[in-house]
Parts: structure tokens; C-alpha cells; sequence
């Protein structure tokens, strides 16, 4: 599996290598753009390279191994799905409202934003994932709430330039660690390669991933977090996950980050 991790790290990043410029010239081109921070427009949405590039590898790996893995294929259309639903967020979402409790709020009073739809697609596509990777109830429902909190946590540090991607590369490295196998470290090196491309870009501003990226870079460490850790660590992650998004409800991290001499220097290490 050591080769196989190997392989997908190598092979996003070639392809990876291949299409970022491809893609940030079509938007560019598009004028898919949209203000950042510092209020500087930008190409928005290359996050559309994560999705194409781990499809890619993750269809070669599966090819050259000649394996046919139901989590894999539950992987690949959660993927998708919570790409899509990222996408339309990121072209024609409403952000001027803010939070899970704004987008619950404004469904019940019968107006469906994109980010209702983005959490009720994520919840249905945890539970569509879970049901398929166990068949313990009990932790299938872990599994949900795991890859569904997941799922929205990146989108919670997606902010500042390349804040998100080193939250994610500190969680896989994490999980690496805390995993009970290494049967599916494939699919964090697979990403890890996309990333080694991308994050310059991201960390200089010259463009965001969106929605569409930290969605399915949430889902993936969510996914991994399921298939590869016992149900004990898995309940001390969705514990911590909870307490997390709890928090972002009541306080903001950019401020908490500011106001903090180690995550400040941390946070703006690259840019």
C-alpha cells in the first residue's frame, strides 16, 4: 500500500502540474471571479481542479491494481455530489447569509439558499456513504455526523489564503497516525498531491479554491476518517468536531488566529 500511496501522491501531481493553469485560465477567461479578502478579484472555483485530478488518480490506481472497492466508488460519488453542490454555491450562492443557523432559519421561512442546499445534500450524502461502508447502526450514524461535520469544517477556515489547505494537511497527518490500517491511505496521498500544486497559489491569493474546493477536501478527510479508525477514536473525533462548529456558531477563528502569536505566525507562514 506503501506503492500504492506512493503512485496516487505522484500521479496528482503530474496531472495536477497539467491542469491548474488550464483551469485558472478558463475562469479567468470565464470571468468566474470573485473579491477575496483584501478585495482583490480573483479566479474562484479551483477547487474544479481537486475534483478532476482525484477522480483521475483514483480511477488509475483502481485500474493498475485491478481492485473493484464499494467505498471507493461511495467515495468518488459523495465526492462528486458535495462538488456539485460546492459549485452552484460558488457561482450563484447568497452570501450575505452567514452560518448553519441563517441557512436553517431562512428554509423554514420557505427560501432555499444554496447553503441550505449544501447541508442538507451533505447530510444525505454522509448517510449514503456510512450505509454503505458499515452495516453497525450505531456506527453508521457516527459515520454521518464524522463525515458531515467534516465536510463543513474546512469550509469554516476557507478565510484567509492557504488557512484551509494547512488545516487540512494537519488532519491527515493526524490521521495518519491514529488510523488502525493503511488500506486507504491512497486516497489523503492522492489529495495531498493535488495540493503540493496548488497551495502556492493559494497562499499568494492569485486564486480560491471556493466552495467546491473545501467541500470535497472536507469530505475526503471525513470518508478517510470513517474507513480507516476504530469506532472509539471515531467518537473522540466527531466529539471534537462537534465542539468545533459549536464554537464557530458563538465566536470567530480569523479573530481568535489574529489575536494569538503562535496560530497568527502559523496562519501566515507562505504568504
Amino acid at each position: 500500500m506503501k506503492y500504492t500511496s506512493l503512485l496516487a501522491f505522484i500521479c496528482s501531481m503530474i496531472l495536477s502540474y497539467i491542469g491548474a493553469p488550464m483551469i485558472m485560465d478558463m475562469l479567468i477567461k470565464g470571468k468566474v471571479l470573485a473579491s477575496n479578502y483584501k478585495n482583490d478579484e480573483i479566479p474562484i472555483c479551483m477547487g474544479l481542479l481537486f475534483v478532476f485530478v482525484q477522480f483521475i488518480t483514483l480511477s488509475i490506481i483502481m485500474t493498475i491494481d485491478r481492485f473493484n472497492d464499494k467505498n471507493i466508488m461511495a467515495y468518488l460519488i459523495t465526492f462528486i455530489m458535495m462538488g456539485l453542490v460546492g459549485l452552484i454555491d460558488d457561482l450563484i450562492g447568497d452570501k450575505k447569509i452567514k452560518g448553519f443557523k441563517g441557512h436553517i432559519k431562512s428554509f423554514f421561512r420557505g427560501n432555499l439558499t444554496t447553503g441550505g442546499m449544501k447541508a442538507g445534500v451533505g447530510f444525505l450524502v454522509a448517510l449514503f456513504a456510512s450505509s454503505i461502508l458499515t452495516d453497525n447502526l450505531i456506527e453508521i450514524i457516527i459515520n454521518v455526523f464524522v463525515i458531515a461535520l467534516f465536510t463543513n469544517l474546512i469550509n469554516l477556515f476557507d478565510l484567509r489564503p492557504g488557512r484551509s489547505i494547512k488545516v487540512f494537511i494537519l488532519l491527515s497527518i493526524i490521521m495518519l497516525f491514529t488510523s488502525i490500517g493503511d488500506n486507504y491511505n491512497f486516497i489523503l496521498f492522492s489529495f495531498l498531491g493535488i495540493i503540493f500544486v496548488y497551495l502556492p497559489l493559494d497562499l499568494k491569493a492569485k486564486a480560491m479554491m471556493g466552495d467546491i474546493g473545501s467541500n470535497v477536501m472536507g469530505l475526503t478527510l471525513g470518508v478517510y476518517c470513517a474507513l480507516t479508525h476504530d469506532i472509539i477514536i471515531k467518537s473522540i473525533y466527531l466529539f471534537i468536531l462537534a465542539i468545533i462548529h459549536i464554537l464557530a456558531e458563538r465566536v470567530s477563528f480569523s479573530k481568535l488566529i489574529e489575536n494569538n502569536k503562535l496560530l497568527k505566525f502559523l496562519d501566515n507562514i507562505g504568504r
